[in-house]
């Protein structure tokens, strides 16, 4: 009786527990999968001021993006303007895609946000929107940032699609 027993206990004990959970994962969560590479987002370049980037725009075509220029001038107390110029050509058509300043914003060397603007005059010729459908089309013109003294040098200005970066430029240090 007692082989039986010392039979049984081992031949339990060589049972794999496949049936087992980690009892930090919740019975029922789907496993973690890798990202395949082919829906995974690129890299996002960073680039000096006056670099030009080929941005594909997941299927809407692809295009030219230049920033130049990073000029400071002050505004209000502890304030100033960065102004830059946006040069965007497109390459090759997709379905039609809008852009403009709706699509840049800075972040400067304290980490924070800043989208950009186009209704002042320091901004002028003003970047506007465009509706992007036809290869060769181009946009060319200034817009702003407007931010704290001092937090500029350092920044990028990130071309933005919602919250996917496309692309940044950093401002000299």
């Amino acid at each position: 009786m007692r082989r039986t027993c010392l039979r049984l206990l081992l031949a339990v004990a060589l049972i794999p527990l496949g049936g087992c959970v980690d009892p930090a994962t919740p019975q029922g969560a789907p496993e973690a999968t890798a990202v395949p590479k082919e829906t995974a987002a690129p890299p996002v370049p960073v680039l000096r001021l006056g670099q030009e980037a080929a941005i594909d725009l997941f299927g809407n075509g692809l295009a030219s993006v230049t920033v130049t220029g990073a000029d400071l001038s002050p505004r209000a107390a502890g304030r100033e303007y960065l102004v830059v110029t946006v040069d965007i050509k497109l390459l090759k058509a997709g379905k039609p895609v809008t852009g403009g300043p709706e699509n840049f914003i800075f972040r400067d060397n304290a980490k924070a946000t800043h989208p950009a603007q186009v209704s002042d005059q320091a901004a002028s010729p003003q970047l506007r929107s465009v509706n992007f459908t036809t290869v060769g089309q181009a946009s060319h013109g200034r817009l702003f940032f407007d931010v704290p003294t001092g937090t500029a040098s350092g920044g990028y200005v990130q071309l933005v699609t919602g919250n996917l970066v496309h692309a940044v430029w950093q401002t000299a240090t």
